[in-house]
């Protein structure tokens, strides 16, 4: 497993992890913290929509692990932005009026969106920039459920270079990850309970000043202890892949 030692970090706010990248990738990661937030009390406006406050166990991990991965192959690091902040205080994958309930609160939302800012503008005119938002579910153990706002995240709203022979999500499924949908089926329609949040609305296509945004939701088997850094080699190597011909 990768330690945040050996990562290139802009800081040391231990809340945050930021790492500037050498690639036209950025990871993100907003669910897998468990840090208390200090001054911070707990989020409790449950009437906001989509309310949740449950960890994605093992997002930020297979997220650094990812990173390691593919730097290995490239000998480049991707940027990186992953919450070691608890989702009970602040959920960065949701609108500030409802992600951040205090002062305390707010300022962690807000630096975890400035990086997020700055990672996308140092990519954006880069050839196969993209952001991939790595989140965990419960819904199917074997699964990865592809969140695009059913593709309007993306430059070209198509799968387009994502599914070609060497694209991203071609290579995560020839290499026997589920994606659910799969590339076979261009027309369906995305679960919609994990079809994109904030992040990818945000800083996706759809957005002024977007890059190429996907949301990876991933089920429990693809993160567990014994299959997190498989599941992060395959992640690197369609990166990898992506930027080598899939973006083309």
């Amino acid at each position: 497993m990768v330690h945040l030692a050996a990562l290139l970090l802009l800081d040391d706010d231990p809340l945050i992890v930021i790492q500037k990248g050498d690639l036209p990738i950025i990871i993100s990661a907003p669910h897998g913290g468990r840090l208390t937030v200090p001054n911070c009390p707990l989020r409790t406006n449950k009437a906001a929509p989509q309310f949740v406050t449950v960890l994605d166990t093992n997002s930020d991990k297979l997220a650094e692990e990812t990173a390691k991965e593919l730097e290995e192959l490239t000998g480049k690091k991707p940027w990186l932005v992953i919450a070691k902040f608890s989702r009970k205080y602040v959920d960065a994958n949701r609108p500030e009026k409802d992600g951040a309930e205090s002062e305390a609160g707010t300022a962690v939302y807000r630096k975890y969106h400035e990086a997020l800012r700055k990672a996308v503008d140092a990519t954006r005119i880069q050839p196969g920039a993209l952001l991939i938002d790595i989140h965990s579910q419960g819904k199917v153990s074997d699964t990865v459920f592809r969140g695009t706002g059913n593709l309007t995240s993306l430059r070209n709203k198509s799968l387009g270079p994502f599914s070609g022979a060497k694209g991203f999500l071609a290579i995560l499924e020839s290499r026997g990850l589920k994606v659910e949908p799969s590339i076979k089926d261009a027309d369906q329609k995305e679960n919609p309970a994990f079809n994109g949040g904030w992040i990818t609305r945000s800083y996706g296509a759809s957005a002024e000043k977007g890059i190429d945004a996907i949301q990876l939701e991933f089920g429990a088997d693809l993160r567990s202890k014994d299959k997190l850094t498989s599941t992060a080699k395959t992640i690197a190597i369609a990166i990898k892949s992506h930027l080598e011909n899939g973006s083309k």
